[in-house]
């Protein structure tokens, strides 16, 4: 049986983040912020866990992500996408906005 690489870069990577997880509710426990037991900690941590990596590895297939540092994943999270979709309103949300302005402010529908 393959398994995809993805899948399994993002495994490895879940170890980490389960114990990030574990010691950070932990942590929140001991504070009083949360009050559970220690197996209901390793179970919350899990499940927050199985949640990431399911978002990650939906993510990075859907945007053909191969390289799996953190780093470059953050990095093309963050760039701006391309300037045509980002810059254009569709109309019927601009004559939303316009009409919803011009009860607001008349003078600013001028400038829409």
């Amino acid at each position: 049986m393959k398994r995809d690489p993805i899948e399994v870069e993002e495994l490895w990577r879940s170890v980490a983040v389960y114990f990030f997880f574990f010691l950070v509710i932990g942590a929140l426990n001991i504070k009083g912020y949360v009050s559970i037991g220690g197996l209901a900690t390793i179970f919350l941590a899990f499940l927050l866990t199985a949640g990431y990596f399911s978002l990650m590895v939906r993510y990075r297939k859907k945007e053909g992500l191969i390289d799996s540092s953190i780093f470059s994943i953050i990095g093309y999270m963050l760039q701006p996408k391309s300037s045509d979709r980002r810059n254009s309103i569709d109309h019927r949300l601009r004559n939303s906005l316009a009409c919803i302005l011009s009860i607001l402010e008349p003078k600013l529908v001028d400038s829409f």
